[in-house]
């Protein structure tokens, strides 16, 4: 049996979704609370596996209370849902530790796999969040490029656009088998690729030439 706990401040969600929940078979809430505060308290008597907890207010609130649950008990998961997107919050949120962030608009359905799936040690998120953590991640990786790239520039060292993806990918300790996946491309071609980076930079150890990238970036 899958133990909820759900964590909101409007007593009418709280009543609707354990209602809801109340129809499965392997999902029971146990508790409920309108602040962390309480949900901490109330965990003493009984933990739960998954905690479905609104954004606190104001928002930075949000990603302590996930830590401060998380260090308080250390085998449960944290849900964030909520009607809130926001960029800054998904991300704080995430590196909190929780494993979802659904919208409360999410369908019955899907938000019950969802615990299903948190539950089994998945990571779940609405598909406009999705969309939002893919940007960012193109995003990323677009700014990374870009800095190497003008390291490079002001170092006088001029790559290709291939080198520089994977100069790009190394700096996440990527295999050359991934680098290869990533790029379509095939492990020989990416092995000849790394070997004229290593001439150009002088460097001849991966972990050295990896740790020099990943300094470049930090500047």
């Amino acid at each position: 049996m899958i133990k909820v706990m759900i964590v909101d401040d409007q007593r009418l969600f709280i009543d609707g979704l354990r209602a809801l929940i109340s129809n499965e078979i392997d999902i029971e809430v146990i508790a409920t609370a309108v602040s962390v505060n309480q949900a901490i308290e109330k965990m003493v008597e009984n933990t739960p596996d998954i905690i479905l907890m609104d954004v606190q207010t104001p928002y930075k609130q949000t990603a302590r209370a996930i830590v401060k649950m998380i260090e308080k008990y250390s085998g449960i998961k944290v849900i964030v849902l909520t009607t809130i997107i926001d960029e800054d919050l998904i991300i704080s949120s995430i590196n909190a530790g929780c494993k979802g962030y659904l919208l409360k608009n999410h369908d019955s359905k899907h938000l019950l796999r969802a615990i299903r799936d948190v539950y089994h040690n998945e990571v779940v998120f609405s598909g406009k969040i999705s969309q939002i953590l893919a940007r960012k991640i193109i995003e990323t990786k677009y700014d990374n490029r870009e800095l190497l790239n003008k390291a490079f520039l002001n170092r006088n060292i001029h790559l290709s656009n291939r080198e520089l993806d994977i100069a790009c990918l190394l700096t996440e300790n990527m295999s050359n088998k991934r680098i290869a996946q990533r790029l379509f491309l095939s492990e020989g071609t990416v092995k000849n690729y790394i070997s004229g980076i290593y001439t150009t930079f002088q460097i001849h150890n991966r972990k050295e030439l990896v740790s020099y990238f990943q300094r470049l970036l930090q500047k």
